[in-house]
């Protein structure tokens, strides 16, 4: 499939505005940011300070004044201050099942968008998209209804293949995506029309298996590159295993040299390993790198199979020279007599040459920041850096994790956008269990139903089955952008304007 496809749209409009009792999360409030910086944000991804003029325009709500129509809730809601962003729940409304916390709505703001991974935005609001075969696309709402028609999608590249993500790096003047063997990058700017054939800048990476995806991102001339596992859990043992798996390298920009791309094998740097498959890292504030991990399927331990609860889908903080633990180490979410978010030797394979106490010990596998629902598979992170004004305030400087949903479970789950809230010294509160039951710390900012556990992966919204992957706050308009690669539709949540 070209990048022809994604002209093909059909655009449509649909709402859910706080059909659920708005709920605080038991995290509470996370904290002004502090601490020490790991590297500042790239323009192209900060969203931050005050926001320009909306690119969407004032565009006031083509529903009436109802909360249920977009205007004026009845009740305080999620909260929330006036703001002189763009509406987010402009545009016009079809009726939808998607939950959202009182005083919010969501809208559909795309629809027919084949296979559509994470979202980036570049500063003047256009939102860039990647799709799983590699067609990259920029959408811009040039006439401020609040959707993104035909005529406002331009097919801007072709990656070849292997699409997750993209990064514009705005001051260097390039946009960055994975391939099937690596990386390349395009000349960019505000203005350019069409990214023509690219170049590569990384080549040699493997992209075989379960675990394909080359997620990349630049920060502070260091070109950081995602490569997961081939399998579940591959025994280091087995002439299968690949010592340039599961990690993340980092390659110096400067350098690069045209025409010669950097070598997987042999350039670069480890930054972090025993990372089974962290499809999704990003920075906070301080530039502190955070990211979300797939854990193992079929978990073992102790001669029993805990799979149905097990592991915890970790957030890890990525820090240059850090081991995670994989493929010898889980994070027990529910596990009897053990601590959540403790780290336990797996026994999926046999021979696992580690125990528990070499799992526990922070130089083997660092403890995990915190953790969501076993089997959710975390597609993505995004910290609420602002603008502010259209997403509440108790969401500042906490995360936007996507839970794309789970199939080695007995009842689904998944299947939601959920916030995580963050300390200022940024750490997070991990889950507890009561029993057999896990007191999980986030709050459910988009799904089926506020569920914290169990959410089904039954049809929703417009008679469609959601499965988040990409999440993005709008630099111009300050709400929360979600991807669905199931149903090919891209949406927008945020506050209804008082």
């Amino acid at each position: 499939m070209g990048i022809k496809h994604w002209l093909k749209l059909s655009v449509v409009i649909v709402s859910a505005c706080g059909n659920q009792g708005g709920t605080d999360g038991s995290g509470g409030a996370p904290s002004q940011a502090g601490g020490s910086a790991n590297g500042g944000s790239s323009a192209g991804e900060q969203t931050g300070g005050t926001a320009g003029a909306a690119v969407g325009g004032a565009g006031a709500s083509s529903a009436g004044g109802s909360a249920a129509q977009g205007g004026t809730p009845s009740s305080g809601g999620s909260g929330g201050q006036a703001s002189m962003l763009a509406d987010p729940c402009r545009g016009a409304m079809l009726s939808g099942t998607a939950y959202v916390p009182d005083g919010m709505c969501a809208r559909v703001v795309a629809t027919g968008v084949s296979n559509v991974r994470q979202l980036s935005f570049s500063s003047d609001g256009a939102l860039w998209a990647i799709s799983g075969d590699g067609a990259i696309s920029r959408l811009m709402d040039t006439d401020g209804d609040g959707q993104f028609r035909a005529s406002e999608i331009t097919a801007w590249a072709t990656s070849g293949g292997n699409g997750q993500n993209v990064h514009i790096d705005e001051a260097g003047g390039f946009l960055y995506a994975g391939t099937p063997t690596g990386i390349k990058r395009w000349a960019w700017s505000k203005t350019l029309a069409a990214g023509g054939p690219g170049e590569d800048v990384l080549t040699g990476q493997p992209g075989e298996g379960g675990h394909s995806k080359h997620t990349v991102k630049l920060w502070d001339g260091w070109l950081y590159v995602m490569s997961g596992s081939s399998d579940n859990v591959v025994n280091p043992d087995s002439p299968a295993y690949d010592t340039q798996r599961s990690q993340i390298k980092r390659f110096k920009l400067s350098q690069f040299k045209s025409g010669t791309p950097f070598d997987w094998l042999s350039d670069g740097e480890v930054f972090a390993n025993g990372l089974r498959n962290t499809l999704g890292f990003n920075q906070d504030s301080l530039g502190r790198i955070y990211g979300v991990q797939n854990g193992q399927d079929k978990v073992e331990y102790g001669g029993a199979d805990v799979h149905e609860d097990n592991p915890g889908e970790v957030i890890v903080r990525l820090d240059a020279g850090t081991s995670h633990g994989y493929p010898f180490c889980f994070v027990a979410q529910s596990v009897s007599g053990v601590e959540a978010g403790m780290q336990l030797a797996s026994a999926i394979f046999p021979n696992n040459p580690h125990d528990d106490s070499w799992c526990q010990n922070p130089a083997n596998a660092l403890p995990p920041v915190t953790f969501v629902q076993a089997h959710t598979a975390p597609m993505d992170i995004v910290f609420y850096k602002g603008p502010f004004g259209a997403l509440p305030d108790k969401w500042k400087n906490g995360a936007f994790v996507s839970l794309h949903g789970s199939w080695n479970r007995t009842t689904a789950t998944g299947y939601k956008v959920v916030w995580v809230p963050f300390n200022a010294d940024g750490t997070a509160p991990l889950p507890t269990n009561s029993g057999s039951t896990t007191n999980f710390t986030f709050e459910v900012v988009f799904g089926k139903t506020a569920d914290k556990v169990a959410n089904s992966s039954e049809v929703w919204t417009d008679g469609q089955q959601v499965r988040p992957v990409g999440v993005a706050v709008s630099p111009t308009d300050g709400a929360l952008y979600i991807s669905s690669d199931e149903n090919g539709r891209i949406y927008r949540v945020g506050l209804q304007q008082r």
